[in-house]
């Protein structure tokens, strides 16, 4: 898909695509495009941000202009090596962006936070996702097989 390919409207008062600026874009094609997350070189962050070079003030400009646009990353602190790859994912996705906050909000819980809400969604949500694996799975196992024989 082109990097300039604008995803349809949602409704009439959603700003025109050409009105957003790139890191809007970014947190736009999040939600529409990519399923909530994305992952990309650090070199593009560095870039998008308007930088040649990722330094340590470049990256936490970064991190400040993906924060809000409510656009997290993996790992929690992005690296200065511009070569190596994050995982991007919106804050306000429902697809597996949701996921990946549950994942990245349990990572950085506390042990002695008493809270078990995050393990019980994260749970339910993975269950669900392993079941309509399993399901596909079975779906491709009723498949008519398809004999091959060696030329004769």
């Amino acid at each position: 898909m082109s990097g300039n390919t604008a995803p349809a409207p949602a409704d009439e008062s959603a700003p025109a695509w050409e009105d957003l600026d790139e890191w809007e874009q970014l947190a736009a094609k999040l939600k529409l495009l990519y399923g909530g997350f994305v992952s990309k070189d650090v070199e593009d962050l560095v870039r998008l941000i308007g930088s040649q070079k990722a330094g340590a003030r470049v990256i936490e400009r970064i991190e400040h202009k993906l924060a809000e646009h409510n656009i997290a990353h993996l790992p929690t602190k992005l690296p200065t090596d511009s070569t190596r790859r994050v995982l991007l994912y919106s804050r306000e996705s429902a697809d597996l962006g949701y996921v990946l906050r549950l994942v990245h909000q349990l990572a950085l819980q506390e042990p002695t936070d008493g809270d078990n809400a995050t393990v019980y969604q994260l749970e339910a949500l993975l269950k669900g996702i392993h079941a309509v694996t399993q399901s596909v799975r079975s779906e491709g196992d009723r498949r008519p097989v398809t004999r091959v024989t060696a030329a004769e």
